[in-house]
């Protein structure tokens, strides 16, 4: 909420200063209009460049191919021997050939039993580090590897010696059916061994595996397991389906099938490939894409929150990290509360002992409290806005033995929930103040952190503590309690007119002194005794808001303590407030020079000033700040035709006028035909009939008005209009 005001480039000595507030960013008070929705991005049409896990893929599928056509030759190796070799020429083929092809069949055999096993075994290693395990893969692979020499030796030497005994008539065919034989073995044992050769000299020699791991934000060990097991699983989804299964298959797809539909262990192994990737810069938006559109992995991680295990910890705030970053994006927001126990979910983790999960579950909740719903939702979990206040104290945030950069980071998780939730407008706003209000701790807290002078909690932690004080200070009993909260409205004061700082180091916090004047003009607003704690705190009178009036920076929330101090202190603080009638000249030439906002706050105050002068005064004034009484009433007069209408952006303009027209009838009868000769009596008339509800509150909560107050426009234009017929007459 940083409202810095621009001002133009002149001497603070110059008898005007322009100052620009943008109208883009309201105050709490005037309405905000309800923002648009956002609408879905489309996604881009540019072809994303391949992802790391594709060197896999693209190797499962040449393996899964050469390991298909061996077995594919093997068999029909098997099949040509049994049923034309021993069936068709049993009796004639010679006792070498016999035994050879005997040999073959049972060498084949034992590789294909073990092919099945290593496979097998290789799956089941991939996610354990047994030195089991690995022994068995690598008996079965050295099994194999003997057994395919042994048969590209074996073929190779019948092949080459082409010694098949019989006459020449008994061995035409039989030795082509030999031949076809030995040469099917042959290729069947060669294209294994293409398939291991290429397998090491992928995976061990150039080390394919750890490469994408790195590349995948996965270097970690439990990282290199999940590549590993996702390399494994594709090979066998191309080995035993189509070839082009295991194509398509991504890490991210990969780490969607563990977490809705495997095992404990896999759910974890998918929890662990998720955040890896969605922390990534590279993979995140896409990762995270995915994820979206998935239902069951959102539910299946939203579950995984509340997992209490000591073993599950890890998986916990994989599980975190991954909704934390999901609830980034405002279309995902109502589907994660849209998951039954989804906020009860989330609060487990404030619940934890570790403060990292504690931290994460805080920052969940305030993506989540963006939306309107999801605040009401939040303030209606039982126990949840009392564990959320708990960590807004700066000593107690966290354990004694947690550094005290986490418990600051706690401390200010706790206070951007907190804000979001003071801030909600409407009657979910309404309750929810009220009940931040009701514990005992929130206003204590805040005051904690404001006191403290640490550089590492200064500026922002002050910043949003002093928004949660202006947000809850709409409410009229949060406003009476945090001004009976000892310290709060001195500590406010001292931050917006900062003693003995130069100009340089406030404009360091200016950011600071702005939020420090707006909570100070909120807890003023129909308040006598906050009006008197902040009239004590700036040294029982009002001459440093006086000075205030010549900051650019604080000058607008300067003229509303000033005014919101006059109207609402009460009989026993007329003494002291009669001090603001010595920034009068430089109210009045504002007044004549500037336009919307500004215009609007200093015609309020200057209504408020006139009370405050003796007769003749006010011509005084004008004369110090050389402004024609013709003039300011001019001005009034030009206001009231240009806002004909009721304004969102300066809702209180046309009250402020008429109230500033009705005192300088009051405190001068000149002005009565004055203002009758301008034509205000026509503008009055006009104002009657286009009043608004808009006109008729102090603050606003959204377009809800709040504070409403006892004189309506409509009674102000009557009362304007009875002082000039009765100074006419």
């Amino acid at each position: 909420m940083d409202r810095r005001a621009t001002f133009a480039s002149r001497s603070f000595a110059a008898p005007s200063i322009r100052i620009n507030i943008p109208d883009q960013l309201p105050t709490l008070f005037e309405p905000q209009k309800a923002m648009p929705k956002p609408n879905p991005r489309s996604g881009t049409t540019a072809d994303a460049p391949p992802s790391p896990e594709r060197r896999l893929t693209v190797l499962a599928l040449q393996l899964a191919v050469l390991e298909k056509a061996a077995s594919r030759l093997g068999t029909l190796a098997f099949i040509w021997a049994t049923v034309v070799l021993l069936a068709g020429f049993a009796i004639t083929l010679s006792p070498t050939d016999f035994w050879c092809i005997t040999g073959l069949l049972l060498i084949e055999g034992t590789r294909i039993l073990g092919r099945s096993h290593e496979l097998e075994w290789q799956h089941h290693q991939a996610s354990r580090t047994r030195p089991a395990s690995h022994a068995a893969v690598r008996a079965f692979f050295w099994m194999q590897l003997l057994s395919a020499s042994a048969c590209v030796s074996l073929s190779l030497v019948r092949l080459i010696h082409q010694h098949y005994g019989g006459t020449e008539d008994a061995r035409t065919n039989r030795a082509a059916a030999l031949n076809i034989f030995y040469s099917l073995a042959l290729a069947e044992a060669l294209l294994f061994l293409i398939e291991k050769a290429l397998w090491q000299w992928k995976v061990s020699h150039h080390r394919l595996l750890e490469r994408v791991a790195d590349d995948c934000n996965l270097a970690s060990a439990c990282g290199q397991v999940a590549v590993r097991c996702f390399f494994y699983d594709s090979y066998m989804r191309c080995l035993n389906g189509s070839s082009f299964d295991g194509l398509h298959m991504t890490l991210v797809s990969y780490a969607d099938d563990l977490i809705t539909v495997g095992s404990h262990d896999e759910q974890s192994l998918g929890a662990s490939i998720l955040v890896a990737l969605a922390e990534s810069d590279r993979f995140a938006d896409a990762t995270l894409r995915r994820i979206c559109v998935s239902a069951p992995t959102i539910e299946r991680l939203i579950e995984m929150l509340s997992w209490k295990g000591a073993s599950e910890r890890d998986v916990r705030r994989s599980a975190a990290v991954v909704v934390s970053m999901l609830t980034e994006r405002k279309l995902i927001l109502l589907r994660v509360t849209g998951i039954p126990g989804a906020i009860e979910s989330v609060a487990s983790l404030l619940y934890a002992d570790l403060d990292e999960l504690n931290i994460l579950g805080l920052s969940i909740l305030n993506k989540l409290a963006h939306d309107h719903d999801n605040c009401d939702k939040i303030g209606k979990t039982r126990g949840l806005l009392d564990k959320i206040i708990s960590y807004s104290s700066i000593d107690h945030a966290l354990a004694a033995s947690t550094p005290r950069d986490m418990r600051i980071k706690a401390v200010k998780q706790s206070l951007r929930v907190v804000k979001r939730l003071a801030s909600t407008t409407g009657n979910t706003g309404k309750l929810l103040r009220r009940e931040l209000t009701d514990i005992v701790f929130t206003v204590s807290n805040v005051r904690e952190v404001l006191q403290r002078r640490d550089k590492n909690v200064q500026l922002e932690l002050h910043q949003m503590a002093i928004e949660i004080l202006t947000s809850l200070a709409m409410d009229d009993v949060a406003r009476e309690i945090i001004g009976e909260t000892g310290g709060v409205v001195s500590v406010l004061v001292a931050m917006f007119l900062p003693a003995g700082f130069t100009t340089k180091e406030c404009r360091t916090t200016d950011a600071v002194r702005v939020e420090a004047g707006e909570a100070l003009a909120m807890l003023a607003i129909e308040n006598k005794k906050n009006c008197g704690e902040i009239i004590m705190a700036l040294g029982g009178g009002v001459w440093r808001l006086v000075d205030a009036l010549k900051d650019p920076i604080i000058i607008v929330s300067a003229a509303r303590i000033m005014r919101n101090l006059c109207s609402y202190a009460g009989d026993e603080w007329q003494i002291p407030l009669r001090g603001v009638t010595a920034g009068a000249a430089k109210v009045l030439r504002s007044i004549t020079v500037e336009k919307a906002k500004i215009l609007s706050i200093f015609i309020g105050l200057a209504a408020q000033m006139l009370p405050y002068m003796e007769p003749g005064e006010l011509h005084a004034r004008l004369a110090a700040a050389r402004v024609v009484d013709t003039v300011l009433a001019r001005t009034l007069v030009q206001v009231l035709r240009e806002y004909s209408r009721p304004s969102m952006d300066v809702p209180r303009i046309r009250r402020y006028t008429i109230e500033l027209a009705m005192a300088m009838m009051r405190l001068d009868a000149r002005y009565v035909a004055l203002f009758v000769e301008l034509g205000m009596g026509s503008e009055l008339r006009c104002v009657a009939g286009t009043t608004s509800q808009l006109e008729c509150f102090n603050v606003f909560s959204g377009s809800v008005g709040l504070s409403r107050r006892a004189t309506s426009v409509r009674s102000l234009v009557t009362s304007a209009l009875e002082l000039m017929n009765k100074g006419r007459n």
